[in-house]
């Protein structure tokens, strides 16, 4: 059997919006203080890169999602309906992380 179809890698993760400080100057002897407004802003970010398992050809395919918070099954939901749209009429072959969350 002879399928031709897209690969496609999906995974995503959270970054923190804080600055982050590397090293901080006070004269010696005494405790550096560090001020800064503690927004605890995330953002959430998705990717899906395909490959097409038969014609290297097609070339790769790279699929970004952005959102503010983190991902929860209603939001990962979107992304996949958003990577049909892309993949439409394609065959697709989703693998992903296996994480347990969702």
């Amino acid at each position: 059997m002879n399928t031709r179809a897209w690969i496609v890698f999906l995974d995503e993760s959270g970054v923190s919006l804080l600055p982050r400080i590397r090293r901080a100057y006070s004269p010696r002897g005494r405790t550096p203080l560090l001020r800064h407004r503690l927004n605890r802003k995330r953002a959430s970010m998705a990717g899906a890169l395909g490959y097409h398992s038969a014609d290297p050809r097609r070339g790769a395919r790279l699929c970004c999602h952005l959102k503010p918070g983190s991902y929860d099954t209603p939001g990962l939901i979107e992304v996949l309906e958003q990577m049909k749209v892309f993949y439409r009429g394609e065959r697709v072959v989703l693998v992903r992380d296996g994480l347990s969350a969702h």
